[in-house]
């Protein structure tokens, strides 16, 4: 069954391991300046106030430009069953009071937006070039199925009825609705700097010879006013193009999609299938430039040994500022636990870089522990990595950072190799909550800005909301180029 990036880093979170000793030391400690007067110092939740105690499910968070952090999420609720929620909280860690808080934008709560976009999921959020929040999800489509979803939102989280008239649109690929099967799910957003949109995910393509479905990467791109005609994109009509490759990738399990903003560039990675238990990596590049191409490359992650399970899945992409681009994800180890992979490859032959990691030759790296899942990564002006993901059943969150030169492990984040566990709290400020889990990290001025979703209670996976933190890492970091 596919697992995509925001349903095994969000909705298995609500699994749970016995608990262990939490630390946070030297960079790796909690900035108390964030939030310093609130019951968890260091930390906030969001939740909507229509709904206060329903699961808030976390999708994505993103720095604004006027330094502000935005977090956005779902909730249940109408046409299609989830709404967008939306919060925004200053670097003091306050809600940003000109940030929605209207009926305009669905009363959630100062610094909040909830939005009926019609969308069954919600799956990823950026913030553009100009400031405006795009949101992604599954909207209902052809033969009862999904299409792409997308949604804009003004920087002070209005709708932007300067996208496609109304704030949202959708995209339809149905390339197989002769044998019934229409559906397109989007599992990533990037932006280009003239605020074009390009949506990548997982799309079903024309049944093979016997009858087997075949899932392939289907991106799409939308112009900065939400049409979708005149892209000057893709092979497909109406801006849209479906990604092949020649080593057997008929069933993509995920998707995600940087725009490489120095190289002109798309980047797009994610998994396929081979089997029923096997699934390899494949990194792909769009040019943009004066001589346009497509590059596309697999990476065999395969972990497994005897147990003949050797499933391996990509949660993450960024890109240096060399061009070299990175790749995170997990798989099955010999013993069925899940181990986190990092792969570094060559910016322009895609093959693996192989001065990285500690599978020789490979520009692989296994992180030494075992169920540890990180989902998302950011790169620091030197190069170092920023991990941040959660432990085995998501009962706590982690962050831990590599070395540029090589992947290994820096152990000037925490005083040694192992990686920073971090508890939040429950709304109470007393409690522990029942798990912690991080599903995106960015940077703010050198500091690693964590987010992600925790239950606002201390013995269940119930009333989930979304949480944030800041660390106190040294200044050198910048932002690497993320989804």
């Amino acid at each position: 069954m596919p697992i995509f990036r925001y349903v095994f880093c969000a909705t298995l979170a609500l699994i749970a391991l016995e608990p262990f000793v939490a630390h946070a030391a030297h960079d790796s400690a909690i900035d108390t300046r964030f939030n310093p007067i609130g019951t968890d110092p260091g930390w906030r939740r969001a939740y909507d106030n229509i709904q206060p105690t329903a699961d808030q499910i976390f999708a994505g968070a993103s720095r604004a430009h006027d330094g502000g952090y935005v977090m956005a999420g779902s909730v249940a609720g109408g046409v299609g069953g989830q709404l967008i929620f939306l919060a925004k909280f200053r670097p003091d860690g306050a809600y940003d009071a000109s940030f929605g808080g209207t009926a305009g934008t669905g009363s959630a709560g100062s610094g909040r937006v909830l939005k009926d976009a019609n969308l069954t999921s919600v799956t990823a959020m950026t913030i553009d070039a100009q400031g405006r929040i795009v949101v992604v999800g599954e909207t209902s489509g052809t033969l009862g199925q999904s299409d792409f979803g997308v949604v804009r939102f003004n920087p002070n989280g209005t709708d932007d009825t300067s996208f496609a008239g109304d704030g949202s649109t959708y995209i339809g690929f149905d390339l197989d609705t002769a044998h019934g099967r229409a559906k397109d799910v989007p599992t990533s957003v990037t932006t280009a700097p003239d605020g074009s949109v390009y949506v990548a995910g997982r799309v079903e393509d024309i049944t093979v010879p016997g009858g087997f479905a075949t899932k392939r990467v289907g991106v799409a791109k939308l112009m900065p006013d939400g049409s979708n005609t005149n892209t000057g994109y893709g092979t497909l009509p109406y801006g849209r193009q479906i990604f092949y490759c020649n080593y057997g990738c008929e069933n993509v399990a995920s998707a995600t999609i940087v725009f490489d903003v120095p190289r002109n560039r798309l980047v797009i990675g994610g998994a396929f299938y081979l089997g029923d238990n096997d699934s390899d990596w494949f990194i792909t590049t769009q040019n943009f430039g004066t001589t346009p191409s497509v590059q596309t490359a697999p990476y065999t992650i395969d972990f497994g040994g005897g147990s003949g399970n050797e499933l391996a899945f990509m949660n993450s992409l960024a890109v240096q500022a060399d061009g070299k681009i990175i790749a995170l994800g997990f798989a099955y180890d010999v013993n069925q636990d899940y181990v986190s992979v990092v792969l570094r490859v060559h910016s322009s032959s895609l093959s693996g870089d192989g001065s990285f990691g500690n599978i020789p030759g490979s520009g692989i790296m296994l992180i030494p522990m075992t169920d540890a899942v990180y989902c998302d990564l950011a790169i620091d002006s030197s190069g170092r990595i920023v991990l941040a993901g959660s432990f085995g059943g998501f009962e706590a969150g982690l962050v831990t950072r590599l070395m540029p030169a090589n992947g290994a492990i820096d152990t000037t984040f925490t005083g040694n190799t192992s990686p920073a566990i971090y508890y939040s709290r429950t709304s109470n400020g007393t409690s522990l909550a029942y798990t912690t889990f991080f599903g995106r990290v960015f940077l703010d001025s050198g500091r690693p800005v964590l987010a992600g979703m925790a239950p606002d209670s201390p013995t269940a996976p119930t009333d989930f909301d979304l949480i944030i933190t800041r660390l106190q890492a040294d200044p050198i970091f910048t932002n690497g180029f993320q989804p």
